[in-house]
């Protein structure tokens, strides 16, 4: 049978973003699909992914006295996996903000109360704990003022301490910078968006920890899955309408026959991308994003 089909994964899954992000308070109004994409993505990024971690802390770590109770409190959340977003940053709730810390470096910044306060957020605190979370693991920089977004000794501490969990991103073959990046020349290139590289010692050069940013401030890690995620989906719809044959001959053993005119609604469930069928009730896994 010739089977007339109707799919369009990516503009489904995009609606379904646009669903996810007003609920999380959002207001897409004018947004464009791609910019609804670099939106949810820019979230998932400065959101901390809730699962088991262990703490590992510098030798550097210092936390004073009064703020202990809390960071033990986020050290248990941290071990748990549990939910980290009342530490953050309040410019979550803004959905154009990008993060130059983040996406210079890598690293996340978490306030040390555990007061939380009527919009959802814990107190916010003058010292800051700066970390950068890599898989199971939750690296504590150290408790810093606030304001040392650009201070280089966090990517020292780094070097000194976990230099395996960067590795990927020191320079090879470098011998150092003709000119050294102060953190104040830092402030100023952060602020348009130019990315530059950090020299924690002679001959040991890093580039972006965090990837970067483009020069629209937006990270070029989000840029990168936005391309990914719609050519992914691209992909997952030409082999659902390649295999529509197979499919249905692996539905008629089911007892299900397909009819001629087969309209696919996609269903997301994180990484996991199906699609179903509502006038038949097929449902068919295509694969991960």
């Amino acid at each position: 049978m010739s089977y007339n089909i109707e799919v369009n994964l990516y503009q489904g899954w995009v609606s379904h973003l646009r669903d996810e992000l007003t609920q999380f308070g959002y207001n897409l109004g004018g947004y464009g699909e791609h910019e609804i994409v670099i939106t949810y993505l820019n979230l998932l990024r400065r959101l901390v992914q809730p699962i088991p971690r262990t703490v590992c802390k510098s030798r550097e770590f210092q936390c004073p006295a009064e703020f202990e109770p809390a960071l033990k409190v986020i050290e248990g959340d941290i071990a748990a996996g549990k939910d980290l977003s009342p530490y953050l940053s309040r410019r979550l709730r803004n959905q154009d903000y990008n993060d130059p810390l983040l996406n210079d470096w890598g690293i996340h910044h978490l306030h040390l109360s555990t007061k939380v306060e009527s919009d959802g957020f814990v107190e916010r605190t003058g010292p800051l704990l700066f970390c950068r979370f890599d898989g199971p693991s939750a690296y504590f920089i150290n408790v810093l003022p606030h304001g040392s977004w650009t201070d280089s000794d966090m990517v020292r501490v780094l070097h000194k301490n976990w230099p395996e969990s960067i590795q990927q991103f020191r320079a090879q073959g470098v011998l150092g910078l003709a000119r050294q990046v102060t953190d104040q020349d830092r402030k100023i290139l952060r602020a348009g968006n130019v990315n530059s590289m950090v020299e924690v010692e002679r001959g040991v050069v890093y580039v972006p920890l965090g990837w970067g940013m483009a020069t629209s401030g937006v990270s070029t890690e989000v840029v990168r899955q936005a391309h990914y995620c719609e050519s992914r989906l691209g992909d997952l719809q030409a082999t659902l309408i390649r295999d529509i044959d197979e499919i249905a001959e692996a539905a008629a053993v089911q007892g299900l026959n397909l009819p001629e005119n087969l309209k696919f609604n996609i269903h997301v469930k994180g990484p996991r991308i199906s699609v179903i069928e509502p006038n038949c009730g097929l449902r068919v896994y295509l694969g991960d994003l």
